[in-house]
């Protein structure tokens, strides 16, 4: 049987984007969007509730650092909280990855991309379902 990884969307408001985003990440048939939420604190409360595997946020335009906004700091923080803790992919309006933010990476568990970039976030999302499927949660200490 195949496994499927779910994923909750943050930061998008509903419409044309979010749908793009949506199917873009559901042209997968690995992932399931299964919840979005455009307000980081409802975010926050899908992902306790719904526990995906992988969270991906969408930054506002301009936010050079997580610390610059309490709201998306406590859903990252929350999501990597999680028993198991949840992926993350953090999206960025921005040029350039801005430090701060690419700082937060951590290979099979973090990734940031550029909003737009869709091959980038196909392989952040594939790397962290493959290493979420490798892992035996029974088998941990």
């Amino acid at each position: 049987m195949e496994q499927v990884m779910t994923v909750l969307v943050v930061g998008v408001p509903d419409g044309e984007q979010l749908e793009l985003l949506r199917a873009g990440i559901q042209r997968n048939p690995h992932f399931q969007v299964l919840s979005h939420a455009h307000d980081p604190a409802v975010a926050l409360a899908h992902a306790r509730l719904l526990l995906p595997d992988i969270t991906v946020v969408s930054l506002p335009a301009g936010l050079d650092s997580l610390d610059a906004d309490p709201g998306f700091l406590s859903v990252f923080r929350g999501v990597r909280a999680l028993d198991p803790p949840g992926g993350v992919v953090l999206r960025t309006a921005a040029d350039r990855i801005p430090r701060a933010v690419s700082g937060l990476a951590v290979e099979g568990a973090v990734h940031v991309v550029r909003e737009g970039d869709s091959e980038a976030l196909m392989r952040a999302l594939r790397t962290i379902g493959l290493r979420r499927a490798s892992c035996d949660p029974d088998e941990m200490p």
